[in-house]
């Protein structure tokens, strides 16, 4: 995937509208990957709207780390998939609610941070497509939620990328293994940046060593026994792109 100038402009324009719409702005960070963007927090001061940092997938972090995270960064912690941290937030937002007026809250984030899950389980239904793919969400809708008729939630097909390195797009669960042309790249970058990945699986070795010892220990090997590099930091990636450990 490689995302020209004109689709991140398109995207970005998504982002702003959002945040025009809005009264408040949810921006949804991956507990595991909880980058900020510096360019929504100014437009949002520009426009002069609320931010609020939402941490979602919280279970994937040990409850101590999810703690000292959200303490460093003043967020609040949920994970929609395991339904957690819900009354808390629409505490939060029936808070921001003055008299009969409508609340419009956008919800803004990076690809695969679970912006629509988040807004499923707030409105207590189905309203939104989910799929695995980054950047799966594809039109705009308005969601009421249940607990409060006065609360609208705006899911926007609006995604910050901020960056144009495609292996740490991949880490950052913003684009899908598949779609980059070096799989062993990535895993090697990940077994650099996060050398943890591998301890899980009984391999204490590094770089390209660690990768093939991870492929045989898989049995992912080509005939001849070479082991396969490509499938196995393929598997490696999606692992972690999912929070899950070795199986």
């Amino acid at each position: 995937m490689n995302m020209g100038k004109a689709d991140r402009i398109s995207a970005w324009r998504r982002v702003e509208r959002t945040v025009s719409q809005s009264h408040v702005v949810l921006e949804l960070v991956d507990a595991r990957f909880p980058f900020r963007s510096d360019r929504l927090r100014k437009l949002v001061n520009m426009k002069r709207r609320s931010l609020v940092l939402i941490i979602n997938k919280a279970d994937l972090l040990s409850p101590d780390e999810a703690g000292k995270l959200a303490e460093k960064t003043g967020g609040l912690l949920v994970s929609a998939s395991r339904r957690r941290g819900k009354a808390k937030l629409i505490r939060l937002l029936k808070s921001r609610v003055r008299g009969d007026q409508e609340l419009r809250v956008g919800i803004v984030g990076r690809p695969n941070v679970g912006k629509s899950s988040l807004i499923n389980y707030l409105s207590g239904r189905k309203s939104a497509g989910v799929g695995a793919e980054a950047g799966f969400t594809k039109g705009e809708q308005w969601v009421k939620l249940s607990e409060n008729p006065d609360i609208l939630l705006i899911d926007s097909p609006g995604i910050i990328y901020e960056s144009d390195d495609e292996s740490e797009l991949v880490l950052q669960n913003a684009l899908e293994i598949d779609k980059h042309e070096d799989p062993v790249e990535v895993a090697l970058l990940l077994i650099k940046k996060h050398p943890g990945v591998l301890k899980d699986f009984g391999v204490r070795e590094e770089g390209d060593v660690a990768l093939e010892q991870l492929a045989v220990k898989m049995g992912k090997l080509k005939k001849g026994g070479e082991p396969n590099l490509v499938e196995t930091a393929k598997i490696l990636v999606r692992r972690w792109q999912r929070g899950q450990g070795p199986k």
